[in-house]
């Protein structure tokens, strides 16, 4: 039985078109599936292995840095594609666009853990994952509790990227997904 009903000449659901259940449906749906992504998200952020940089240079910093960021923008725009090719692509446009910032968070607090695995002192105190997600958050929302803070050249630098990436990835992510949403919607099949 189908709850929704497609928009004309596509297989697109217009979710202003749907009935006050059918849009609960579709919202209970995208909660769930988002629930249970961000749920992986964090549970691979706790459990892949994070050793310390074996280096003696900052050029292993800096290319897990490059790692951090190509990973994302290759997550962005296969999140980009599955929001085109999606049956409501406007709920999955939101659904990507906190998925994208999680990602982001987690793959920042995954460095900054390794920075500081590889020296306690890079920061005010050493980080363990609940330390290095939480410090990530703070950086991205821009509140800095200033109960951790990075202590070297290098950490400092890093988190300048992080904080820089940050004030443009917000923006990137909405437009991103939501411009896809709007593809999606005019799209044939």
């Amino acid at each position: 039985m189908r709850f929704w009903k497609a928009t004309p000449g596509t297989d697109r659901i217009d979710v202003l078109g749907l009935d006050k259940s059918g849009r609960r449906r579709i919202a209970v749906l995208a909660s769930v599936r988002l629930l249970v992504v961000l749920a992986v998200l964090l549970g691979g952020y706790f459990v892949v292995p994070v050793e310390g940089f074996k280096a003696d240079n900052p050029t292993a910093a800096w290319v897990g840095l490059s790692i951090v960021i190509l990973v994302f923008l290759a997550v962005l725009v296969l999140e980009a594609r599955i929001v085109v090719a999606a049956r409501v692509p406007q709920v999955r446009a939101v659904a990507a666009a906190v998925e994208s910032v999680m990602l982001f968070i987690c793959l920042f607090a995954l460095l900054h853990l390794s920075l500081s695995t590889t020296d306690p002192a890079s920061f005010s105190e050493p980080l363990d994952r609940m330390g290095a997600l939480y410090f990530s958050v703070s950086t991205l929302a821009t509140v800095g509790f200033g109960d951790i803070s990075p202590a070297t050249q290098l950490t400092r630098a890093v988190v300048t990227v992080q904080m820089l990436a940050g004030l443009g990835v917000l923006v990137l992510i909405g437009k991103v997904t939501f411009y896809a949403a709007r593809q999606g919607m005019t799209r044939n099949p």
